[in-house]
């Protein structure tokens, strides 16, 4: 992320604060045109495109110097040392050297979903209805915006995949996994369902135990009601714990198609949840996991992919009382599956900061790579397409413009989201641009 440090104080802030409203709205200078927010032209066809001399970072700890890449119909079609051979349509970039990583994934957002977070119509992040707990058949994929302005301020920073999951209740809904491409409408949704969402600690009833109590029933009543459907719609069984459809979409997380990932910070939390999961035979990810650290072997052992803040060292609830900067480097150490995310929608781009304060904190610099590529992937079942620079992976990569993607003063040069080459402005570069001379303020 550039970081502007230079003070801006344009000439008519000092017009005195009670002066006429009229003399105000004079002694400001016309404002430059607006500028179309950036789109990608969803109607050309992707490129194909080969990235020679780079240094490619694939995102598993592996390190290719001095190699090549070729993007073929928004695929990864070769990776390789030196330079490969591509046909005369390709279009080729010499990157000198330059690090390329894989497009870096942000878990657990509403990016689509939510655009000013204390107006609610630009919120569609939740299912209010207030109809009970569970909401799983909750899908919020139709409702993602691909013209909302957080999408191109992250993806320009590198973030170019999301995993869009909803909000509330005990059970919140299904989990949308997005790449992140400006205005593309019709393909900004990549897979729907990837993941069912929940919330644990006190979120039902006010009492963790009614909420383990609560979850357990769900996954019970739907296999109940998926071995006994007629009975239930011939009204020859007891009320279920909630509506027939919430139940039905919980059926690929009984099936291990789909996992079900979990917020949860504190340790007991983090136990019951092992338990439950090995009771209910299904595969979970945990999301938070502040206090994750204390029961590092446990969650091992149990082969759980953990996500979390490393920023969190701070507790901000009786829940995280044990979070601590070196969670990420204590998980990782104990065998545990380390994702790495900043939890912030409007600022997931933030992540390669969390990045560093983890290795920073003692996380090897390959496993935070990791933790935001292939992890994040793994953590919703979409580690096939996603994760890794790898032949037959979705052709989301990043440019860097230094050595080290981690440190603050290193942003991304260029960015490639599916195959498509993204013009790299977002409102805020926009903004920045259209004041960024002074000059016109000067009379």
């Amino acid at each position: 992320m550039k970081i502007f440090t230079d003070k801006l104080r344009p000439a008519f802030l000092l017009i005195p604060l009670f002066a006429p409203l009229p003399l105000l709205l004079t002694a400001l200078p016309p404002a430059p045109a607006e500028a179309a927010p950036p789109v990608v032209d969803v109607d050309a066809e992707t490129e194909t495109v080969l990235l020679t001399n780079a240094t490619i970072q694939v995102g598993d700890g592996t390190i290719i110097e001095g190699g090549s890449i070729l993007i073929e119909d928004g695929k990864i079609s070769k990776v390789d040392e030196g330079r490969i051979a591509a046909g005369p349509d390709a279009t080729t970039h010499d990157l000198g050297g330059k690090v390329v990583t894989p497009g870096l994934i942000a878990a657990d957002t509403s990016i689509g979903l939510i655009e000013i977070g204390a107006e609610a119509s630009t919120r569609d992040d939740a299912r209010r209805d207030g109809d009970g707990p569970i909401k799983s058949g909750y899908d919020p994929a139709s409702a993602v915006n691909a013209d909302s302005a957080l999408i191109p301020i992250q993806a320009i920073e590198g973030v170019t995949t999301a995993a869009v999951a909803p909000r509330g209740g005990l059970i919140s809904g299904a989990v949308a996994w997005i790449d992140l491409l400006p205005g593309d409408h019709a393909n900004i949704v990549a897979a729907e369902g990837v993941a069912i969402a929940t919330n644990f600690g006190r979120s039902y009833a006010g009492s963790r135990a009614a909420s383990l109590a609560e979850l357990r029933e769900a996954f019970e009543d739907a296999k109940w009601y998926r071995a006994n459907q007629r009975s239930y719609e011939r009204n020859q069984a007891r009320a279920l714990v909630a509506h027939p459809l919430d139940l039905r979409a919980l059926w690929p997380v009984l099936d291990k198609t789909i996992p079900l990932v979990v917020r949860a910070h504190r340790a007991s939390d983090l136990l019951a949840l092992i338990e439950l999961g090995e009771s209910l035979d299904i595969e979970l990810t945990i999301v938070g996991a502040a206090e994750g650290w204390k029961v590092a072997e446990q969650l091992a052992a149990a082969g759980l992919t953990v996500v979390v803040q490393p920023t969190q060292n701070l507790p901000g609830s009786f829940d995280t009382l044990g979070a601590r900067l070196d969670s990420a480097a204590l998980l990782h150490a104990a065998g545990v599956e380390v994702g790495i995310a900043t939890f912030d929608s409007h600022n997931a781009r933030n992540i390669t900061q969390e990045a560093g304060v983890a290795v920073a904190n003692g996380l090897p610099r390959a496993a935070a790579l990791e933790a935001i590529t292939l992890n994040a992937a793994r953590a919703y079942g979409m580690d096939d397409e996603y994760g890794t620079i790898a032949v037959g992976k979705v052709a989301s990569l990043v440019v860097w413009d230094g050595a080290d993607p981690f440190e603050l003063s290193t942003s991304a040069e260029q960015v490639w989201v599916r195959g498509h080459e993204l013009e790299m402005k977002s409102r805020q570069t926009q903004l920045r641009d259209r004041y960024m001379d002074l000059q016109q303020f000067a009379d």
